[in-house]
């Protein structure tokens, strides 16, 4: 028999290398195999580039598919005209005899017709397929696409005695609490996510980039939730190194007319505005680097799926709390001089049933 579980492994291992460059796009791999020979393999690989599927059978090459050869992909072929062509009508018209997918696509425009054209076409179709893990996988599309929302994952640094910051503070900069290895990881966490999102008192503070000028990687969309419209006009985040949307109370005219402006009401929930805008433009991910009153109207509201805490060695003394989260940590990761906590939220409508013990990638 077929190793189902090998290959759609092998499906999620290629579709991760995908991931911060397929933006709204789910990340999907496919391999094509016989018997227990790997004849071709592919993966998405950017926003509005070939599907899995094409990429694969582009890399097997013209001649005729094998009839016992078995393709493998941990999403639901598309069966409507996006900004590429179907991929079942590709696999029907390429003669592939057998199909095994992941899980099914909860899409509107894709959900279950995928798989009913290839039943249909006479293609045997196998799964889903370790259908928790691959939903693990494809966490950020799943959460936009069946709760239109981004999934949320909050981060914070945190000095040994507790604090995101040192009081008093003497100039507008980054207080480095986590070590050149942390800051690193940090900037590969953000190539991954399409959104970062930070707060007033974050920009007053720091003046942060939130780029990912240390790695290799696209930046993120900056989001800067300012109410008051007290953040300075020259702050970088207002730069055009990469786009940003401010969430303000009043528009403002003295900032850089490319950057983008969202209203919030004096009795809206920001938190939902930017959940709205976020949606709209199908943003599938939004990482929440601070402030502190911020990340705690997250966990407060129960509006965040993944946290990840950075302890570091420095000892302030005085300065703002650091959140508390009561959630079970599922890793521990110690890098250089620095402990890395990684929690789940239990209640996240996106992981409920999702064992947390599959492996992490970042």
């Amino acid at each position: 028999m077929p190793d189902h579980d090998h290959w759609m492994q092998r499906c999620l291992d290629l579709a991760t290398r995908g991931i911060g460059a397929v933006g709204s796009n789910p990340m999907v791999g496919c391999v094509l195999v016989q018997g227990d020979q790997l004849l071709a393999e592919g993966w998405h690989r950017s926003f509005g580039g070939p599907h899995a599927e094409v990429e694969c059978l582009n890399a097997f090459g013209q001649s005729p598919i094998p009839p016992d050869a078995i393709l493998y992909v941990n999403l639901e072929p598309c069966a409507h005209h996006g900004k590429t062509p179907p991929c079942a009508d590709l696999i029907i018209a390429r003669g592939v005899r057998h199909v095994v997918i992941g899980q099914q696509d909860p899409f509107p425009a894709v959900s279950g017709t995928g798989i009913q054209r290839m039943k249909d076409a006479g293609i045997e179709v196998t799964g889903p397929i370790n259908e928790a893990q691959c939903h693990w996988y494809q966490r950020r599309f799943l959460t936009s696409v069946e709760h239109n929302r981004p999934y949320v994952i909050l981060k914070w640094a945190r000095s040994a005695d507790g604090f995101l910051d040192q009081h008093p503070r003497n100039d507008r900069t980054v207080q480095r609490i986590s070590g050149a290895a942390s800051n690193a990881l940090v900037h590969t966490w953000r190539s991954q996510e399409q959104a970062i999102l930070v707060g007033s008192r974050t920009v007053l503070n720091d003046d942060p980039q939130l780029t990912t000028r240390l790695v290799h990687g696209p930046s993120p969309i900056r989001l800067i939730l300012d109410r008051q419209g007290n953040t300075p006009a020259l702050s970088k985040v207002y730069d055009r190194s990469t786009p940003s949307i401010l969430f303000t109370r009043e528009r403002r005219d003295d900032i850089d007319i490319d950057i983008e402006q969202e209203l919030i009401g004096i009795n809206d929930d920001p938190i939902e505005c930017i959940f709205k805008a976020a949606h709209e433009r199908s943003i599938r991910s939004i990482l929440v680097e601070g402030g502190a009153e911020l990340l705690n109207h997250f966990i407060e509201k129960d509006h965040w799926d993944e946290a990840r805490v950075i302890y570091g060695k420095p000892l302030f003394g005085k300065g703002t709390p650091a959140p508390m989260l009561y959630a079970s940590a599922t890793r521990t990761l110690a890098i250089e001089e620095d402990t890395i906590t990684f929690h789940i939220n239990p209640r996240s409508p996106s992981l409920l049933g999702i064992n947390p013990l599959v492996q992490w990638f970042w």
